[in-house]
């Protein structure tokens, strides 16, 4: 199955090699992490390399897989729909129904309260995959080894004084994903 996904997925991004590239830098960085945190590896895989299959799909194609509840939720954080179409295209293009792998996916942008490792581990490795190149990166691709909670609590905290620079919202969700892993 693992091998049929990676074909799908260099085919479909045959014309995107800088976005293929980051698809194995996450599919890399997930199974290292993976074995770190005692993770199957395999489940890793497989959520890194279907976690941006649908990143350029058409916005109304993206949509067509949420529900309303999803599409009010996610008004305004429209990066989402790329993750929640993912994890529901994963389920029905290849009948893979673990919901650790398929929530690994869905939450991949910023989280969510109660995350899995595997939830962490493909949040965390998306943002520090060797392709990446910001700030913070080294920093985080070096906390992530030592503490997967305290890499997403300081992306999420970055993450936030970035959006709110730029002059946009960020999902209060993101707040109680922080305060969570803090342990307050």
């Amino acid at each position: 199955m693992i091998d049929k996904i990676y074909l799908d997925v260099k085919e479909k991004y045959k014309d995107r090699y800088d976005r293929f590239l980051h698809i194995l830098g996450v599919r890399d960085t997930a199974v290292m992490l993976a074995k770190r945190y005692h993770v199957d590896e395999k489940r890793a895989e497989i959520a890194a390399l279907f976690h941006d299959y649908t990143k350029y799909d058409d916005k109304a194609y993206q949509m067509s897989f949420l529900t309303q509840e999803e599409l009010k939720k996610y008004e305004g954080f429209e990066v989402m729909y790329h993750a929640i179409s993912a994890s529901r295209l994963l389920e029905q293009k290849y009948e893979i129904h673990d919901p650790e792998i398929l929530s690994a996916i869905y939450n991949h942008v910023w989280g969510k309260p109660k995350m899995s490792l595997l939830d962490k581990i493909i949040l965390i490795a998306d943002k520090t995959e060797p392709s990446r190149n910001f700030l913070l990166v080294d920093e985080l691709r070096k906390l992530s080894f030592e503490s997967l909670d305290l890499a997403i609590i300081k992306y999420l905290e970055d993450y936030k004084l970035h959006v709110k620079n730029e002059g946009y919202n960020y999902p209060l969700e993101v707040d109680s994903i922080i305060q969570e892993l803090k342990g307050v």
